[in-house]
């Protein structure tokens, strides 16, 4: 791995391309609930050119139904990003980019590192200078710095660039996703790392601190670990009554590493096949067009036919059907070999073809159901999601990890749909943030 000495040896040698223009940057911070997803959802179904919208990890991409940052710009790890930069790579990516959309929008920004956003900065700059460029490309970043941190690397406010997100920063600052009083005051300690007061102020308002995991609770339990979760949910599916039925994905062709198993942890971005049941506790992992249903919304399966499967919401009553949704691995640049350019709208069809609505050319798709079991979740997994009713369980030493505590809590409407497994002490000593994120909130 090359050090920052290297680092900075290698960008001066090709400065003098890219350096000249500054990129337009934008940030849309605010704390948990204030609506920055829905927010950044709406500007790009009103106007497609907006941005094109991209996050930093795997589940929260396909949760907001995008593509990771690392697909879209065709890298895997730092280092590769640094070679496809000096390459040339970057900026040929990111002019496709610039031709159709005025942003790249980058969600959960939190767990971007400085040398990436560095590099995403400076490969912009050069994208911007090509000829056929009429407005420049700009980055978006959104998320809340109080949230989950980057996995490795320094955090984003040191980079370089970073002054010309903080001089253009949009926060939102109404809380859509909890309601005035106790609980949202609670919350707001927590987020600022007193824990004690956090704690206090949970007691007061009636909550009690639990000794164990109730596995009958009805909700989403947040526990620390993947097995956990997994076991956790197959106890949930058990207790239901009557027989299972699966419903495959499908897919062809060109496929997105989030979409697949990943290799450390051995979880599937999209499962080959979901087991459910009538009367499985699910969450729904997708908008409908007329947001009768959310990302996150959790409800019971009350019927299903072999492809569509119909959910009665926990937060309104109301039965809402779930189909198959198709995401595609898809370039602006025609591809060298021959392919179909008929009329296609976006469906599943499995050979490589072109979406003339969207000037795009499909190399691969997967079509799945975005269901997933909800009895019990990771907090990676939640992060970014609103959930009626939530067990946390913080007696596991990951939980004191930075942000962990705000992050899980925070998923839940109301302190009367959460429960707490675990001591006020251990909560106490388990509440931690970086101090280092405080001038940037």
């Amino acid at each position: 791995m090359a050090d920052s000495a290297q680092f900075d040896e290698q960008l001066s040698e090709v400065q003098s391309v890219a350096i000249d223009a500054p990129a337009p940057c934008e940030r849309l911070i605010g704390c948990a609930g204030t609506g920055k997803t829905f927010t950044l959802l709406k500007r790009t179904q009103e106007d497609p050119s907006y941005g094109v919208l991209t996050s930093t990890t795997g589940i929260s991409a396909v949760n907001l139904g995008a593509i990771t940052i690392n697909s879209t710009l065709r890298y895997s790890t730092v280092d590769m990003l640094r070679d496809v930069f000096l390459s040339g790579r970057l900026a040929r990516t990111l002019h496709s980019i610039a031709k159709k959309f005025r942003r790249l929008i980058v969600e959960e920004y939190s767990m971007a590192d400085t040398q990436a956003l560095d590099l995403w900065y400076r490969g912009i700059q050069e994208a911007n200078r090509y000829m056929d460029i009429e407005a420049p490309l700009g980055i978006l970043l959104c998320g809340d710095l109080a949230q989950l941190p980057p996995v490795k690397g320094e955090w984003c406010f040191n980079a370089r660039c970073w002054k010309s997100f903080a001089d253009n920063t949009q926060r939102l600052t109404k809380v859509y996703r909890q309601d005035t009083g106790a609980f949202l005051d609670a919350l707001n300690f927590l987020r600022a790392g007193d824990g004690s007061t956090a704690a206090e102020t949970l007691t007061s308002a009636g909550l009690h601190w639990e000794s164990v995991v109730d596995t009958e609770f009805s909700g989403t339990t947040i526990l620390p670990k993947n097995d956990m979760v997994n076991r956790y949910n197959q106890f949930g599916l058990d207790r239901v009554k009557g027989p299972t039925f699966f419903i495959p994905s499908r897919r062809w062709g060109k496929q997105l590493s989030e979409w697949g198993q990943n290799i450390r942890t051995k979880e599937w971005g999209i499962p080959p096949q979901i087991e459910l049941k009538i009367g499985a506790y699910v969450m729904i992992l997708s908008n409908s067009s007329d947001f009768s249903h959310v990302n996150g919304d959790c409800g019971f399966i009350t019927s299903h036919d072999g492809k569509l499967v119909t959910v009665k919401l926990v937060r309104t009553g109301n039965e809402v059907i779930i189909g198959p949704v198709t995401r595609h691995a898809d370039q602006a640049d025609q591809p060298a070999e021959s392919i179909d350019a008929g009329e296609h709208l976006g469906e599943y069809f499995p050979q490589p073809h072109y979406i003339r609505k969207n000037k795009r050319y499909v190399l691969g798709q997967v079509e799945y159901l975005p269901l997933r079991l909800a009895y019990a979740s990771t907090v990676h997994k939640t992060q970014s999601l609103t959930l009626d009713r939530v067990q946390v369980d913080i007696r596991n030493h990951f939980m004191s990890q930075p942000a962990m505590m705000y992050t899980a809590l925070s998923r839940c409407r109301t302190l009367g749909g959460l429960r707490i497994v675990g001591m006020k002490e251990v909560f106490v000593k388990h509440c931690s943030m970086d101090t280092r994120i405080l001038p940037w909130l």
